[in-house]
């Protein structure tokens, strides 16, 4: 038995508007917060006969709002972040990639050179 399988059986998979996943008492943002399966977590429960293709369907659109919605806590994260925050993300990224490495942030579009 898979891990996913186990999980929904043991009931620790929740619905919401038809859509599979985790519920968090506290998510991103301090509130309570569903967090959608990913596409794999699905298939292996359409393949166990757990859910239909329609309760995948509505994991996947959940999926995706909410991946678009904590990308934009992340970025007002990053726009918020102090002066002391920036150095010792950049001093991370030194020690991580070495000196001269060009940086991108895939996320907010940010350049800077270690």
């Amino acid at each position: 038995m898979s891990y996913i399988v186990e999980k929904f059986n043991s009931g620790e998979v929740k619905f919401q508007a038809g859509a599979a996943g985790w519920f968090f008492e506290e998510g991103f943002d301090g509130n309570p917060e569903f967090r959608p399966l990913m596409s794999d977590a699905m298939a292996e429960l359409l393949e166990a006969g757990l859910v239909d293709q329609e309760c995948v369907d509505a994991t996947a659109t959940a999926r995706s709002a909410h991946c678009e919605w904590s990308i934009g806590i992340y970025r007002t994260a990053q726009k918020n972040r102090t002066q002391e925050q920036i150095a010792e993300e950049r001093f991370e990224a030194r020690a991580a990639m070495g000196a001269g490495v060009d940086m991108v942030n895939i996320f907010t579009g940010e350049q800077y050179t270690t």
